[in-house]
């Protein structure tokens, strides 16, 4: 393969040119070759087709033709970080970064991206240009291989000392969804005697909507994997909850569209909490901690993605509240199901949950650029390209896009908005007509609204939806309205009594004998779960409640020119610096230096 590393970048837009030329060439299968050895490197060969090839029907790789297209690179790493020689744009197409465990075990996984910077394969392509891969990875027998196929691998010995691993995918795909783990990882929990159950109903691609053996599938064949380090709050926290949280989303959307999942608690310098992929989940180590809430809900919303994400994908890469938006309108709704909460509690969760996105997305909205506010930045041009199929992504350059929740909360209200005018119930039940419908496409916003305007019956037309929803940096005037309602539900109330009685214990008036008049003592620990007492935290950050999370904590202690509060950010630096992701680095050390 040939790529193009003379094509400039206008330094005063933050667009990024995609650089497939679809109409000209489109790689429609994939084939990799890879090899990981002690001495801390990744040698691979990539091949490439531009015909489809489908898999043998004995599942063995031995017998494909490896063609004559093929480029050769080695990933290098160290005791802090391992590095892909990009193949244009270094800082653009950095595709994959990590740091030892805290055991200091070397390991390697593919980072996401708004792009396609968490594929192995050279290239930046629209997602229209999709395909389907094989995978061949050869690794120290102490080493798991965890990669996005159809089939659950399971090791062959390959030369002295190394074992083989055989992945294949016969569903296209963007590129970018390809995800690859390499480390020490263990697999949680003891096999299952009855792990028949588990045996997948699916079938492979071209269609398993109208199996009805997969129908019925509630749980699909899944494992957990993590360091050595999180294995035993792995089998605690998250390997029970599997189960149940794919059970709910069977629930509401029917058939899995994937085979299988593995779910691998990543190291600490992953910048996300979650990242789904097909086959593949990505799950932080900071949602081990503490009640099980943080880790249902992220395992909730990871599964969405399975539909809305990957199986059902954005034509163009703008459009990212396609998926993010209806991930999390569906995380609280598989939650709900998860908790077997009734109606009345499933409410005032919801409503707990609405009003804290919506403080977070005003202050969002307050702090950054209004370009970036959009949800559907092209407009009517969305998803249009050139004769030669040539795209280009817009703002993807900003540094400032990756950390933004934008898409997530805007497009979660927009749902939100349209579930209030139908009801939940009829809203539902659209989801899974969507499915249905468009699994294996990929969409714009015109024909997802489209959808949902023949389905339920809306008092506003679809022009006013793309002109107050999508279209404009502004909100429409309802969260402001609905936050009155939300402020009003009993778990908010309480919260607003701890914070009002503590706000007073911290001042003058807190001292001395007025404190032994307060109210009864209440712990607070068993009020609220840990998503209030993160507030908390930015309490003590800024006085004035504004929501904050992730780097933005860094600004919050800068901007109040507080000495002790610059040494604290500058401090925590200084003490992790060395394991973050390099991008979220670069943009805190801005901030702080």
């Amino acid at each position: 393969m040939e790529s193009n590393c003379d094509l400039d970048l206008d330094p005063n837009k933050d667009d990024l040119p995609l650089q497939a030329n679809t109409n000209h060439m489109l790689v429609r299968h994939y084939v990799l070759d890879l090899s990981t050895s002690k001495g801390r490197s990744l040698e691979a060969a990539l091949f490439c087709f531009w015909s489809l090839v489908w898999v043998p029907a004995n599942r063995e790789m031995m017998s494909v033709l490896w063609g004559d297209e093929s480029e050769e690179f080695t990933l290098f790493s160290n005791e802090k970080s391992i590095f892909l020689p990009s193949h244009t744009h270094t800082t653009i197409s950095r595709i994959c970064c990590d740091a030892t465990t805290l055991s200091f075990r070397c390991c390697v996984y593919t980072m996401g991206s708004p792009i396609n910077n968490r594929a192995l394969f050279p290239c930046q392509e629209p997602p229209v240009a999709m395909s389907t891969w094989q995978a061949r990875e050869r690794a120290p027998c102490d080493y798991t291989v965890l990669t996005s196929g159809e089939n659950q691998a399971f090791p062959k010995p390959a030369e002295t000392g190394f074992l083989q691993w055989d992945y294949y995918v016969t569903m296209p795909m963007p590129a970018s969804t390809f995800t690859i783990a390499v480390g020490q990882w263990l697999e949680a929990g003891v096999k299952d005697p009855n792990f028949e159950q588990y045996v997948c109903a699916n079938m492979d691609y071209p269609c398993c909507f109208m199996v009805s053996a997969a129908r019925a599938q509630t749980v699909i064949p899944h494992r957990v994997f993590a360091p050595p380090c999180h294995l035993q709050k792995a089998n605690d926290m998250v390997l029970p909850l599997l189960p149940l949280c794919l059970t709910a989303a069977h629930s509401i959307l029917c058939v899995h569209p994937f085979s299988r999942l593995d779910v691998l608690i990543v190291p600490s310098g992953f910048s996300s909490l979650g990242m789904a992929s097909p086959h593949v989940m990505f799950l932080s180590q900071s949602k081990l901690t503490g009640e099980r809430n943080l880790c249902g809900a992220r395992l909730c919303h990871e599964i969405a993605h399975s539909w809305f994400g990957l199986a059902i994908g954005a034509r163009d890469w703008t459009e990212e509240w396609i998926s993010e938006g209806f991930a999390t309108y569906l995380e609280d709704v598989f939650w709900s199901h998860v908790q077997k909460l009734s109606c009345r509690e499933v409410e005032e969760q919801r409503q707990l949950k609405a009003l804290l996105r919506w403080r977070r997305l005003s202050d969002e909205l307050q702090n950054s650029e209004e370009e970036l506010q959009v949800l559907r930045p092209n407009k009517e041009n969305t998803g249009e390209v050139s004769e030669s199929g040539a795209s280009v992504v817009k703002h993807a350059l900003n540094p400032e896009k990756p950390f933004m929740q934008v898409h997530y909360l805007k497009g979660y209200f927009l749902l939100k908005f349209l579930a209030d005018q139908v009801g939940e119930e009829k809203f539902l039940h659209f989801f899974k007509v969507f499915v249905g419908k468009f699994h294996g496409q990929l969409i714009p916003s015109q024909v997802s609204l489209s959808c949902t305007g023949d389905v339920c019956s809306f008092s506003i037309t679809l022009e006013t939806i793309f002109s107050d929803w999508l279209d404009t940096p502004e909100m429409p005037k309802w969260p402001r309205d609905a936050c009155s309602e939300w402020l009003r539900t009993p778990a908010v109330q309480e919260v607003k009594g701890e914070v009002a009685k503590w706000i007073h214990f911290s001042g003058p008036g807190g001292k001395g004998s007025k404190r032994k008049r307060a109210g009864p003592k209440v712990n607070f620990k068993e009020v609220r779960p840990r998503q209030v007492k993160h507030h908390w935290c930015e309490l003590a950050v800024k006085y004035k409640h504004t929501a904050a999370m992730g780097v933005y904590l860094y600004g919050e202690l800068m901007v109040q020119e507080d000495a002790r509060q610059q040494a604290l950010a500058r401090r925590c630096l200084s003490i992790i610096k060395d394991d973050m992701d390099q991008s979220a680095r670069s943009v805190v050390e801005e901030m702080i230096l």
